[in-house]
């Protein structure tokens, strides 16, 4: 089985008609399409490897033993999202194929009605349209300057954390920062220093996570970091202290070093508590921070 970095491009091709896979796999070598192609002859056997392997692109019959019409499609779109799909249908079964596409597949051959060449060119354009897909779904969920994920994105994970909490008998952190003293940089340095700060902040941000927490860009100089598991409040005060640390750091823009502090709304939530609520709380804290002289953060109340 192949591990999930590959040297070259890989296709993985599923058909239970061993006549079937060889026919295909000289026609992909007539069609001069690069890459190791891999077979298997069951859905099962396609699901084991796509949760070890990266695939360029998934060439699936859709009559196999142990998957029933479309069924074999949606566990791989299941398994392997951003796999693009190309389907195989029977002979004359135009109206399958049509069903995969709209079900998520990137296009349907029928069989005994492919050549070499027909089958090459739908796995590469396949493999181009899915990439184009991915790209569109990119820039709508994340911030085009920092490539953080964007607000949309941010509730998204919000709303799945809030769903797992009560699972993990724990609360969800979410954190509102604002950067006080931005717009004065910005007026005195230009929008591209500014934007070159921001840039810099969010790495910094990023920083001091962990890997499953996010850090969102929700929009001008504000940042929301989202901590599924909190164990309390005095876990969220060190966090905002750390967050307040890594921002203070100066940072070097346009040959000036520049330090700014941010206010940061701190709020822990519950499985019954609403997304945009808790936002809206942390943005409340957030504001109440900035006329804390002492403190730069607040923890808002629970409930």
């Amino acid at each position: 089985m192949a591990t999930s970095e590959t040297a070259q491009p890989q296709l993985l091709l599923v058909e239970d008609n061993r006549a079937q896979a060889l026919m295909m796999q000289r026609m992909l070598e007539e069609g001069g399409l690069e890459g190791e192609v891999v077979h298997v002859g069951t859905l099962a056997a396609a699901k084991e490897h796509l949760a070890t392997s990266r695939v360029s692109c998934v060439l699936l019959d859709l009559t196999l033993p142990d998957a029933a019409r479309l069924d074999g499609l949606a566990e791989i779109r299941n398994v392997a999202p951003e796999a693009p799909v190309v389907v195989v249908t029977a002979d004359n079964d135009a109206g399958r194929g049509i069903k995969a596409v709209q079900s998520g597949a990137q296009d349907y051959l029928m069989k005994g009605q492919m050549d070499s060449a027909q089958l090459s060119r739908a796995i590469h354009f396949a493999i181009e349209r899915a990439h184009s897909e991915q790209q569109l779904a990119r820039r709508a969920l994340h911030d085009a300057l920092t490539g953080l994920p964007n607000r949309v994105l941010f509730l998204d994970r919000l709303t799945y954390a809030l769903a797992r909490s009560e699972r993990q008998g724990s609360s969800t952190g979410i954190f509102f920062l604002d950067l006080d003293g931005f717009k004065g940089v910005n007026d005195r340095l230009g929008h591209l220093a500014g934007d070159e700060l921001l840039r810099a902040i969010a790495g910094r941000l990023l920083a001091e996570v962990r890997p499953g927490d996010t850090v969102s860009r929700f929009g001008g100089d504000e940042f929301t970091v989202l901590v599924p598991e909190v164990t309390g409040a005095e876990e969220a005060r060190s966090l905002a202290e750390r967050l307040t640390e890594a921002v203070r750091t100066a940072v070097t823009v346009a040959g000036e070093e520049i330090s700014l502090t941010p206010s940061i709304g701190c709020v822990l939530g519950e499985s019954r508590d609403r997304p945009e609520e808790l936002l809206d709380r942390a943005d409340r804290a957030m504001y109440a921070a900035k006329r804390h002289p002492d403190t730069n953060y607040e923890l808002s109340p629970q409930g």
